[in-house]
């Protein structure tokens, strides 16, 4: 079975999971889903990064110590992504021995090819953003140079650390980029790393001297490693053991354009560096405002995806971030925007079809769904969606990862889905099975529309399976199929399950036919 590893960043446990860190997780969570149904075996990681400066700062400012604070930590976040039925396979926190173990293999492993050595460490650093910067990278504000992002006056840091002899690797990331067009998506993303390793690479620091709290060196136990080190061989604490960092496994990360460069840069050097193969591609994301404000805690605008997914439905969420942000860009979360697309697109379109066709079938009796190929021509007049043509004419899924997963297009995926319930929906209308059953000479062929028009629902519901994951179970329900109710996207499929499904052209239903997502009472607005 073919192998594919997919990660979302790990998060800073210093406060509780918001809509941005939730639109993360939904693409991985997509990508996870959609992958076990084309067969492949998946592991799905996502995370807390632990060993943090800040997370010990706010477990001081509770009166807590580290560890309490991060386990308590540690199970809230879990609980988050279980409620919002992210299927990962892995939760990974950096204070595992096992990752500390691993991170300290791969420090020795630099230091014994002399990628490390030691240096002295003068720079502004900003705790909150865990990172160091120079002059240039700061604002002016009330006399003193802050960080543009937090406010805050970093912290100028002289001490001895250990460094990374990145500018050795400016050759070896020149070169990655050009043999792999596609390593950062979307093309602009990848452009502005391409710029900032074209001026040039500098030596970054792997330690600190004054932090306690973290993983120490292996070669010198008065320091511990850098946090953003030791964060992202996480990929490999959850993967090495059980084979999914091999050549022969696809991996594919998920992050914000806030750690880009890390991942894009730093991250294939420290790989190359420790003879470990590089991923695949890399999913840059955007940022989030609040109706057209930056969330902050001060502004009280936080969403909590939690409240939100209570409040309508976690395929409701889903879609409206998928549907609304393209990868890449910057996206803005309105519970107004929530709204209108789950009454025009969740209940007034896709929904309303399966009631429609499936009481119809149910009111006359039909108790299979057939293709027609006559019929599926007259459909495809006026239907511009590329998804109508997959899994047919000798077609299959390899067409849909190299359309639409390999490049990150989801909204076109969901834009593609969304033109086929349409089209559906005119085909009933214009056919008007209910006024040729009344009559005997057009009733044979009302019932035949009927039967068409289910074959078309279960397609379209096969489609929205690994986004529109209660609406989908609730359709298996609808139609009663024993095969179709097979379909599970959180485990692992044979190759061929999905592909054989979606071909069945003549197939027994048992209809019970039912409402799949409510209206919303208008005090919840």
């Amino acid at each position: 079975m073919k192998k594919f590893l997919i990660t979302t960043p790990i998060y800073y446990p210093n406060g509780y999971p918001h809509i941005w860190h939730a639109y993360s997780s939904f693409i991985a969570d997509f990508y996870a889903r959609y992958k076990r149904l084309l067969g492949y075996e998946v592991k799905f990681s996502t995370g807390n990064d632990e060993n943090s400066q800040k997370i010990v700062q706010q477990a001081e400012a509770e009166g807590k110590d580290v560890i309490e604070y991060l386990n308590a930590m540690g199970k809230k976040w879990e609980d988050v992504w279980q409620h919002l039925q992210i299927s990962y396979t892995d939760f990974i926190r950096t204070t595992q021995e096992n990752h500390k173990l691993l991170v300290q293999e791969m420090l020795q492993k630099s230091y014994d090819t002399w990628d490390i050595y030691e240096g002295e460490y003068k720079w502004y650093y900003c705790v909150g953003c865990e990172w160091f910067k120079t002059e240039k990278d700061l604002i002016l504000k009330d006399g003193e140079l802050v960080c543009p992002d937090h406010l805050k006056k970093p912290d100028l840091i002289v001490e001895k650390n250990r460094f990374f002899k990145l500018k050795n690797y400016q050759g070896k990331i020149e070169d990655l980029y050009q043999k792999h067009p596609d390593f950062v998506i979307p093309e602009y993303r990848f452009n502005e790393m391409k710029s900032f390793v074209h001026w040039g690479l500098e030596d970054f620091s792997v330690s600190r001297e004054t932090n306690k709290f973290g993983i120490p060196l292996p070669f010198d136990n008065k320091q511990v490693s850098y946090v953003r080190y030791d964060a992202l061989f996480n990929y490999v604490t959850v993967s090495r053991d059980q084979g999914f960092w091999s050549d022969d496994t696809q991996i594919v990360h998920i992050l914000g354009k806030d750690i880009a460069r890390f991942h894009a840069i730093f991250w294939p050097a420290m790989l190359m560096s420790v003879d470990y193969r590089l991923p695949n591609t890399e999913f840059v994301t955007g940022y989030f405002t609040v109706a057209g404000q930056k969330m902050s805690k001060s502004l009280g605008n936080v969403i909590d995806p939690v409240q939100v997914v209570d409040d309508y439905d976690r395929d409701a969420v889903i879609f409206n971030l998928l549907y609304d942000v393209p990868i890449g860009a910057d996206g803005d979360f309105s519970v107004e925007r929530l709204w209108h697309l789950y009454e025009s697109m969740l209940i007034g379109w896709r929904w309303n079809l399966v009631n429609r066709v499936t009481s119809l079938c149910k009111k006359y009796g039909i108790t299979s769904g057939k293709f027609n190929k006559q019929k599926r021509e007259i459909f495809k007049d006026n239907s511009n969606s590329k998804l109508l043509h997959f899994f047919e004419d000798g077609r299959d899924g390899n067409n849909i990862e190299e359309t639409y997963l390999k490049k990150a297009d989801i909204k076109w995926y969901l834009d593609d889905w969304y033109q086929l319930v349409q089209r559906a929906n005119e085909y009933i209308t214009t056919a008007e099975p209910w006024i040729k059953y009344k009559n005997e000479e057009t009733k044979t062929e009302a019932l035949a529309d009927l039967q068409f028009l289910l074959y078309i629902v279960k397609n379209i519901a096969l489609f929205s399976a690994p986004i529109l994951v209660n609406g989908f179970k609730k359709v298996q329900s609808i139609l009663g199929n024993e095969e179709f109710s097979t379909i599970d996207s959180t485990k692992n499929n044979a190759d061929t399950t999905f592909k054989e499904i979606f071909d069945m052209e003549d197939f027994p239903v048992h209809l019970n036919p039912e409402i799949i997502y409510q209206k919303k009472e208008e005090e919840k607005l």
